[in-house]
């Protein structure tokens, strides 16, 4: 590993931190099932959004007032620091540990990380295909080579393949994004593959 490798670490950590998460945010916001809320924590109180949100925290649950709705998937996308981010319990009549026991935060657009945005991107707007398939192929590019890259380095080879996609996947959610990408070192270097 050398110097080349971990600036190149930085470069795309950089991108996915600083262009693709405002884009994240951003596209919650402009969610039309978003629209009908004045605020991100209106948003998240919908019961419809709540209970999609809690099934993704809480597994093998289920709710006193939506049972026919439950679900339950094998894995929880959804960590205790995120739900803790989005909400809280609060007291309630209901005896089981259910989504009417608990109440959103005072979230603001710029607190859920790319992470917790993509979960909500995901399963709680109304997304193309198109935006889908882009939004999950970030979340894993964010996964493969920010979050699990334990050397904290990129080698040429792998970034002049990671480039073109991420440039590619930041253009197809917000093509005025352009000049953020243009001038990142290494551009030449992906380009010239």
């Amino acid at each position: 590993m050398d110097r080349e490798d971990r600036r190149r670490y930085f470069v795309v950590g950089s991108v996915i931190i600083e262009v693709v998460t405002p884009i994240l945010q951003q596209r919650i916001k402009d969610d039309q099932t978003f629209r009908a809320f004045g605020s991100l924590q209106d948003y998240l109180n919908n019961p419809q959004i709540k209970h999609i949100l809690f099934h993704l925290r809480h597994n093998n649950v289920w709710c006193c007032n939506d049972t026919n709705n439950c679900v339950h998937s094998g894995s929880l996308p959804l960590n205790y620091r995120q739900w803790g981010t989005l909400y809280s319990k609060t007291p309630g009549q209901c005896r089981h540990n259910c989504n009417c026991k608990y109440t959103a935060n005072a979230v603001q657009f710029d607190d859920p990380d790319i992470s917790l945005s993509c979960i909500i991107l995901l399963n709680c707007c109304n997304l193309t295909s198109n935006e889908y398939n882009t939004i999950q192929n970030l979340r894993q590019m964010k996964n493969n080579f920010l979050s699990h890259n334990t050397e904290g380095a990129i080698t040429a080879d792998e970034y002049k393949s990671v480039w073109p996609d991420l440039t590619a996947y930041v253009l197809q959610l917000d093509n005025t994004k352009e000049d953020h990408l243009r001038g990142c070192p290494f551009e030449n270097q992906a380009r010239d593959a």
